[in-house]
């Protein structure tokens, strides 16, 4: 339900030409501009407000989604025009118009406007943001979680001044139902995981701790060329049962999916889901070799699965070895890969309580997704068996 909360008066009171929003995972920031970018447009005549991402599906599922509810709650929608083919709804009673179109949208930086709303900035190259300022005639709103520092950052907080900001959390959303709100709790645990810095807190993520940092995250694969190279399995029944599968490109970059990431599965059920997702794709299953039944499961119900190579190389153990192999690679996944995207702002190394030092240790219980990722990975390293000279 969209409703007044203490993050819309917050955006209400921002009134610079650019207006920086950061916010945590469910403190209503993007409801919260939707209902502002509508008030607007009955406040002001004939200008134009823009509303801007970077794919057209993720504005759909998102902010125009927002701005539909918003309409129909207040029956506004006789109040608008809507042209279906141009993303626009223009205001009957003022004139103004309020488009949305992304960042792919060929003519996307020719048109100016008077108003911008970048949506999950982040995701939006930092020039794209400049040629759509040098547009924009009176101001502008960026909102996002702050995964990791990037050009808001850098470019606009630290080299410009004409900039306001605000930081949103859960706290700011009165509107959050009961049942969410507890969902979003359960994640704080003791309070210092770089998951709930980020979207429970709203501050920047602290990645210098973490296992892996340098992900790129995705809301769509379309248009990438890549192949299925394998599926990574790591079993586990109170501890979710993970399948992900791993796609290489042409310059041996690496894109992930989560085929399975659920807990409390029995064997035959893990066997059922394994062999549906080969009956989408084949390919070859490098399972968690400590669970040498399951393999032999897989294997019996006809697919091809093999045990992983956890064994040290040299002086580094397995783990490390393993990490190490995924490091070297450029790694891409899916914003609706949240429980992947959880474990990867979470698995950090551990740290010495004695001295505070950090070791060469990941933290353990938080790699689900990460190991299964790590066994498949490790396995499209190694190198082919020679027979008398012929592979």
């Amino acid at each position: 339900m969209l409703q007044d909360t203490t993050a819309l008066k917050k955006i209400e009171a921002m009134s610079a030409r650019i207006n920086i929003i950061q916010g945590g995972a469910r403190a209503g920031k993007t409801t919260a501009m939707v209902i502002h970018l509508c008030d607007l447009s009955f406040a002001v005549r004939d200008k134009i407000i823009s509303v801007v991402s970077d794919t057209y599906p993720n504005l759909e599922k998102g902010v125009i989604r927002d701005w539909e509810k918003l309409l129909k709650r207040h029956n506004y929608e006789q109040l608008f025009i809507q042209n279906k083919v141009k993303h626009t709804w223009t205001n009957k009673v003022t004139g103004t118009i309020v488009e949305f179109f992304s960042c792919e949208a060929d003519d996307a930086l020719g048109a100016g406007r008077d108003y911008l709303f970048i949506n999950e900035a982040y995701r939006v190259p930092y020039a794209t943001f400049d040629q759509l300022m040098l547009r924009t005639e009176v101001m502008a709103w960026l909102d996002f979680n702050p995964i990791n520092e990037f050009w808001v950052h850098t470019e606009v907080m630290k080299k410009r001044t004409d900039w306001e900001f605000e930081k949103l959390t859960y706290q700011d959303n009165e509107g959050l139902p009961p049942s969410i709100l507890a969902d979003l709790l359960q994640h704080r645990g003791d309070g210092t995981s770089n998951w709930w810095r980020v979207y429970g807190l709203g501050e920047i993520g602290a990645l210098e701790g973490n296992v892996y940092r340098g992900w790129v995250c995705h809301d769509t694969y379309k248009g990438i060329s890549m192949s299925l190279k394998r599926y990574g399995v790591d079993f586990g029944y109170n501890d979710p049962t993970t399948i992900m599968a791993i796609h290489e490109d042409e310059n041996r970059e690496i894109y992930l999916k989560t085929k399975l990431y659920q807990s409390f599965l029995t064997s035959k059920e893990i066997v059922k889901r394994a062999v549906a997702i080969n009956a989408e794709a084949e390919g070859l299953f490098v399972c968690d070799n400590a669970k040498p039944e399951m393999i032999k499961d897989l294997q019996e119900a006809g697919l091809r699965a093999i045990p992983c190579d956890k064994s040290a190389s040299g002086k580094v153990n397995g783990k490390l070895y393993n990490i190490n192999l995924v490091q070297e690679r450029k790694v891409h996944y899916l914003a609706e890969d949240k429980d992947l995207e959880r474990e990867y702002l979470t698995y950090g190394w551990r740290v010495k309580k004695s001295t505070g030092k950090t070791i060469d240790e990941p933290q353990d219980g938080n790699d689900h997704a990460l190991d299964a990722i790590a066994y498949a990975i490790r396995d499209m390293e190694r190198k082919p068996l020679r027979y008398a000279g012929v592979r």
